[in-house]
């Protein structure tokens, strides 16, 4: 029993301790009633209310139909999205403004044959209607919802189950699309509940890819609580504590009620499902296109971005800049403080929440792993606001705000989470008769996993890790609030230069913040091959 208590402790005091003080310290906010009246005085508050609503649901809706479309097209050999999750929501924001504000290379394109030589007056970043946040987040989160739902159609259980299905559908006259909709989707509807509350939670709450391109008059409501956050003013402050708490409020009733119309709406879509195969459900060759248009966008994100910060003076409507330099990478990495505080601490905490991970899953019985699986999509899907409040008020109390200390609990919470759910799954999955086999052949446990164990599973602890790398670099909130001032990362510097106006430098840190996590990835998936193959 002792030996299950210390496995425990890693994961503990980093991320179970931390989380539930956290959240505990957020309670006093309710007693605030003048704060809660405030905000709901606030001249902006309705209407950013109105703006969250639409574009969180919207975008949400659009990203589910679009992964549903890819996985139709792709569903007997579903796609790889691992190099798409790796470019961060900032640097996908960050380059889209910069493809499509008036004065973007989109503009540029379009004023050839139309002979313009002034940017047009429209409005496309920090639209009023929350459009270009919308196009940025159904472009970022369809590739996790396609990757989730592939993981899903990869394991051998579900692709024995669903072939079979399959054949029984097509023999009862169903075609592909008929198909797909009533037989295959709804099972991975079903199975997907955390991803997509996770979706629409973020939707609902971004706040760094909203500064960069979402809308200002009004603002998002995470954008209107987070700048009420940030302000000196106590009574301010409060009155983002207590919108952060509504905001919260308002996700659990919006999913309370999804969830009630779901139910209520079963029994017809009962009906549907069970019907005869539908006339015009046949033909979806076309979609196994789509993908594709998604990984060429993808691509040119990443090369405007590189292009963008090797810019020199590049007037309107030229397609290309008079000159090249590399002055905005020369100040990233004179100034070299953000950079390299991003790197240690991803380091640091994928490094800590990988051992922890490990640690619980060699100590701690199997059936332990779903309180921690449960409390870490729990922590997924909370806003990053709530998350950041409460460990700011938790380091306030302990006096270690602005610190190192600071900053690695702020980002190994999250890093923890993600950690332990890639990791868990296939750690479980090992083949127990190895070590059966080891322990009849007398050989200890620690050269056991060290020669037999991990190099088998080396690449899933080293997929785990790049995740984890990836999250800690693209962290905002609970970063800016834990850092208070004294310390930046490679995010809170990008979200802060693109309210100016030097393109090429906001690229550069739009690159870098895509490079980091995407070395890391390549490095782990080289690292994952096999010492030798089959000839």
């Amino acid at each position: 029993m002792k030996i299950h208590r210390l496995a425990a402790l890693p994961l503990f005091l980093i991320f179970l301790l931390p989380l539930a003080l956290s959240l505990a310290l957020i309670l006093p906010v309710f007693a605030d009633a003048a704060a809660f009246k405030a905000l709901l005085n606030h001249p902006q508050f309705w209407g950013a209310a109105g703006l969250t609503l639409f574009t969180g649901l919207v975008s949400t809706a659009l990203s589910l139909i679009c992964a549903l479309m890819i996985i139709a097209g792709r569903i007997d050999k579903p796609p790889q999205a691992g190099a798409m999750l790796a470019l961060p929501h900032l640097s996908l924001a960050i380059g889209l403004s910069l493809l499509i504000m008036p004065a973007g290379l989109l503009a540029r394109i379009i004023a050839l044959p139309f002979g313009w030589t002034s940017p047009p007056q429209w409005v496309t970043t920090q639209d009023p209607y929350g459009l270009a946040l919308m196009a940025a987040l159904v472009l970022k989160e369809t590739p996790f919802l396609v990757w989730a739902f592939a993981s899903l159609l990869n394991r051998d259980d579900l692709r024995q189950s669903f072939a079979g299905q399959r054949a029984v559908a097509r023999s009862l006259g169903h075609r592909p699309a008929s198909l797909f909709l009533r037989v295959i989707a709804p099972q991975l509807l079903k199975r997907t509940v955390w991803p997509l509350v996770a979706v629409l939670a973020y939707s609902l709450t971004v706040v760094d890819m909203a500064i960069v391109i979402g809308p200002t008059q009004p603002p998002t409501l995470a954008q209107l609580i987070w700048t009420d956050l940030n302000d000196a003013e106590p009574a301010t402050a409060a009155r983002g504590a207590a919108g952060v708490l509504t905001l919260c409020a308002g996700i659990l009733l919006l999913l309370m009620v999804v969830g009630l119309s779901i139910r209520l709406g079963r029994p017809h879509t009962g009906k549907w499902l069970s019907g005869p195969p539908g006339t015009g459900l046949h033909k979806i060759s076309f979609l196994t296109q789509i993908w594709g248009l998604w990984s060429l966008f993808y691509s040119a994100i990443v090369i405007l971005l590189l292009f963008q910060s090797a810019s020199g003076l590049w007037p309107f409507p030229n397609l290309l800049p008079e000159d090249f330099t590399l002055s905005a990478w020369v100040k990233l990495l004179s100034d070299g403080g953000p950079l390299l505080t991003s790197f240690l601490l991803a380091l640091a905490t994928a490094t800590t929440a990988l051992v922890a991970t490990v640690v619980w899953l060699e100590g701690m019985r199997p059936s332990r792993d779903k309180i921690l699986l449960w409390l870490s999509a729990f922590l997924l899907c909370l806003p990053s606001l709530l998350i950041g409040l409460g460990q700011y008020r938790l380091f306030l109390a302990l006096g270690i705000t602005g610190t190192a200390l600071a900053m690695f609990l702020a980002h190994v919470l999250p890093v923890a989470a993600y950690v332990f759910i890639m990791l868990q799954g296939p750690y479980r999955g090992f083949d127990g008769r190895w070590q059966a086999t080891a322990a009849g052949l007398g050989q200890q446990r620690a050269i056991f996993l060290r020669q037999i164990k991990w190099p088998m599973l080396k690449a899933p602890i080293l997929a785990a890790f790049a995740v984890g790398f990836a999250v800690s670099i693209a962290q905002y909130v609970p970063a800016q609030l834990a850092a208070a001032g004294r310390y930046s990362t490679l995010t809170i510097e990008a979200v802060t230069l693109s309210s100016g106006g030097n393109r090429a430098l906001v690229a550069a840190y739009g690159a870098a913040l895509m490079a980091l996590p995407l070395v890391v990835f390549l490095l782990a998936q080289w690292l994952s091959r096999p010492r030798w193959r089959m000839r």
